[in-house]
C-alpha cells in the first residue's frame, strides 16, 4: 500500500499513557494522576477518542476540557506549516448525570501515519482536583484494517495479524533479513546472513509491550563469521518526558527537555553460538535515550544507549568456561541519515554501535592443530562491534546495500575483521494487534 494510500484511509489512533484505574468517589481522590489514559475506539485520523483516569464533573469540563483548552504537538516537525489544534469536544456518555468516561476530540486536520505526536491538557482537572503534573498523553497511528476481498468489507484489527509499516534501519525494525556477498581482510568471498525476528504485543501493564525476539550473524566462512545467536523474551517500558509550555497557557515553551524520554529493554533470554557449542543464559537491561531534536522525524534518527548484561554459561565444550559467571557492561547507539528525503526513493547511512565491557573474565575456545577444542580466555577488555551500511531503498521494505562491519559478538566473541559486502534487506514494523 502506497503512502499516499495509508494517509488518505482509515486508522486507529490512541494516546497511551498508563491504566486507567477505578473511577474514585469525589471524597477518595485526595491525589490525581497527570496521565491521560488510553483510546478506545476511533473514527478516522481526525477524531481521538481518550479515555480518562477519573470521572470528570460538568464544572471540569466547562474549566478545562474546551477545544481550545488542549494542546496536540507534532514532535516529528520542528515548525509545522498548518498547527493541529482541537476543534471539537464531545462527551461520551453525554449525559452527564453519568461518570464520564471518555472525550471524542475533533482535529482541525488529520494526522499523518509517519508522525508521532503528544497529547496535553493543561487546564484538566478531575473532580476538582488539578493533577501536579499537566495531563499528557502519546499518540500513535495504526493503519487501517485490510479489506476482504471477497466481501470488500474491512478486515477487524484483530484478526489482522501481518500489518506492517516501514522501518529505517535495523534498530527499529521487527523483522529484518539481510542476506550479502561480502569479502573480508585474509579471506574469500563469501556469504553471510543477519536475520532479526520481534513479535511485540501491546499490554496495559508496566511494561507496554513484551514478545519473543531472535537475532542470528553468520557466515559461510570464519574469517567474516560473527557466529552469533541469542533470543528470548523482549520487555518494553518508555519514560516519556513531557514538554514545557508557557505558564498559564496552551502554548510551547522556547527552551524544551532535551529528551523526549528514555525506553528501557529488558532482555531475559540465551545467547549461543549458531551450533548450540557454547550457551550462556543472559538478562540484558538497555535504557535507550531519545534525543528531541532528532527523535523520529524522516531525516535523523539517533539514538544513544547504556546498559548492562549478567548471566551465566550453561554448556561450553571445554571445562574452563562451564558454569562461569557473566557480567558486562555495556554503551553504544544508533545513527540514521536519510540523504534524500524529498525524494521517492530512500538513501540512507546507518550507523549501528556497540561496545562490551567484561567485568569478569570469559572463556571461549579453539581449535588446535590436531582439530582438538582448546580454551581461549577473552580477558576482560572491552569489545566492540561497528556496522555501517549505504542503503537504498527500491520500495518501502526493500532495499540494497553496500555494508561494512568490524568487531566482536558474544558469545565466543569471533573477529569479524574488516568485512565488506553487497546484498539485498527485507525490513519492516509490526506487532500483534490488540
Amino acid at each position: 500500500m502506497s503512502h499516499a494510500l495509508r494517509t488518505a484511509v482509515k486508522a486507529l489512533v490512541f494516546a497511551a499513557a498508563f491504566l486507567p484505574h477505578a473511577t474514585p468517589t469525589a471524597a477518595q481522590l485526595t491525589q490525581c494522576e497527570g496521565a491521560l489514559g488510553t483510546t478506545r475506539s476511533v473514527r478516522d485520523t481526525t477524531v481521538l477518542t481518550v479515555r480518562l483516569p477519573h470521572a470528570l464533573t460538568n464544572r471540569d469540563i466547562s474549566q478545562g476540557g474546551g477545544p481550545d483548552r488542549w494542546v496536540l504537538v507534532d514532535i516529528s516537525t520542528p515548525m509545522p506549516e498548518r498547527p493541529l489544534r482541537v476543534v471539537g469536544v464531545q462527551l461520551d456518555p453525554p449525559d452527564l448525570s453519568q461518570p464520564v468516561a471518555d472525550l471524542i476530540l475533533t482535529l482541525n486536520r488529520p494526522l499523518e501515519p509517519t508522525h508521532e505526536y503528544r497529547l496535553f491538557a493543561p487546564f484538566l482537572t478531575y473532580q476538582g482536583c488539578k493533577p501536579e503534573a499537566v495531563p499528557e498523553g502519546k499518540v500513535t497511528i495504526r493503519d487501517p484494517a485490510a479489506v476482504n476481498p471477497a466481501t470488500g468489507r474491512p478486515i477487524p484489527p484483530d484478526t489482522d495479524f501481518f500489518r506492517k509499516s516501514p522501518s529505517k534501519g535495523r534498530d527499529d525494525s521487527n523483522v529484518y533479513l539481510s542476506g550479502n556477498l561480502e569479502g573480508a581482510k585474509g579471506g574469500s568471498p563469501n556469504f553471510s546472513a543477519d536475520i532479526k525476528l520481534e513479535s511485540p504485543y501491546d499490554t496495559a501493564g508496566f511494561f507496554q509491550e513484551l514478545g519473543p525476539y531472535f537475532n542470528l550473524r553468520a557466515s559461510t566462512t570464519d574469517a567474516a563469521d560473527a557466529n552469533s545467536l541469542d533470543f528470548g523474551l523482549k520487555l518494553r517500558h518508555a519514560f516519556d518526558f513531557p514538554v514545557r509550555l508557557k505558564p498559564g497557557t496552551t502554548e510551547l515553551a522556547e527552551k524544551q527537555p532535551l529528551l523526549n524520554g528514555i525506553v528501557w529493554n529488558l532482555t531475559p533470554g540465551f545467547e549461543s553460538d549458531r551450533r548450540f557449542d557454547n550457551v550462556n543464559v543472559i538478562v540484558g537491561n538497555r535504557f535507550v535515550f531519545v534525543p528531541r531534536v532528532f527523535g523520529n522525524t524522516n531525516r535523523v534518527y539517533f539514538q544513544p544507549f547504556v546498559g548492562f548484561e549478567v548471566g551465566r554459561n550453561l554448556n561450553s565444550p571445554v571445562e574452563e568456561a562451564e558454569g562461569l559467571s557473566i557480567f558486562r557492561g555495556t554503551t553504544g547507539g544508533s545513527l540514521y541519515l536519510n540523504l534524500m528525503p524529498r525524494a521517492d526513493k530512500q538513501l540512507s547511512f546507518q550507523v549501528d554501535y556497540i561496545r562490551r565491557f567484561l567485568l569478569r573474565r570469559e572463556t571461549s575456545f579453539t581449535e588446535d592443530g590436531d582439530k582438538k577444542l582448546v580454551p581461549l580466555a577473552v580477558g576482560r577488555g572491552p569489545r566492540d562491534h561497528l556496522e555501517l551500511k549505504l542503503e537504498y531503498g527500491f520500495t518501502d521494505f526493500l532495499s540494497t546495500a553496500l555494508s561494512y562491519e568490524y568487531g566482536r559478538l558474544p558469545p565466543n566473541f569471533q573477529l569479524v575483521n574488516h568485512e565488506y559486502g553487497f546484498g539485498l534487506i527485507y525490513k519492516f514494523k509490526t506487532k500483534f494487534p490488540k
